[in-house]
């Protein structure tokens, strides 16, 4: 079963990116961001599946690192749980000129999924620090990256589908790199059946 949830974590970490690419590169992502995608040129249904399918397997993922290292920070998880509702309502609510109330709310949803995404790793990645504070400290710094370099690539690029494609691109790669360090530093518990919860 361990097995099989490992390579289910490897298609994962692959499948990610490689959708997020196919479907932000549908149009010029120079021009449009994966809403306008979605939303305007119609593709909708895509947009929907991309935006479920993709939330799943980040929160998959994330939640196997979790129970790997026995976290069961509540916070944590709520924070996780919360930024997969979010992301859905992203990408199930319409982003059009003509509904300017919905529009926001999909901003706003679309921007509370990174929050509460990036709070829930921190909390994680603030627990690593009690037992490698080099595991920490690294996986910070690229959890500042994922989220600086999105937001410094919005500032040059304008709303475009540069910055997003850069979040799920280094966020997966930040993802595949936790994973690592974890396996490198020793500090993937052996018990993953939850027996052992603070």
């Amino acid at each position: 079963m361990r097995d099989r949830a490992t390579y289910f974590a490897i298609f994962a970490i692959i499948f990610i990116p490689l959708y997020t690419y196919l479907f932000a590169t549908r149009e010029s992502p120079l021009e449009y961001t994966m809403s306008m995608i979605g939303n305007k040129l119609g593709y909708r249904l895509n947009f929907i599946i991309w935006g479920v399918v993709t939330g799943l397997l980040i929160t998959f993922y994330i939640i196997r690192l979790y129970i790997l290292k026995s976290f069961y920070h509540r916070r944590a998880r709520r924070l996780l749980v919360w930024s997969l509702l979010f992301l859905v309502l992203t990408v199930a609510i319409p982003a059009m000129e003509h509904l300017p109330i919905l529009k926001r709310l999909h901003a706003l949803s679309a921007v509370a999924f990174a929050l509460s995404l990036m709070a829930s790793l921190y909390l994680f990645i603030r627990h690593l620090e009690e037992e490698n504070r080099k595991v920490s400290v690294r996986s910070m710094w690229m959890l500042y990256i994922v989220a600086g370099g999105s937001l410094l690539l919005f500032f040059v690029f304008g709303n475009t589908g540069v910055f997003e494609l850069f979040f799920f691109f280094s966020l997966s790669l930040f993802l595949w790199l936790l994973n690592l360090f974890m396996k490198k530093y020793n500090l993937i518990e052996d018990d993953v059946s939850g027996k052992n919860r603070n």
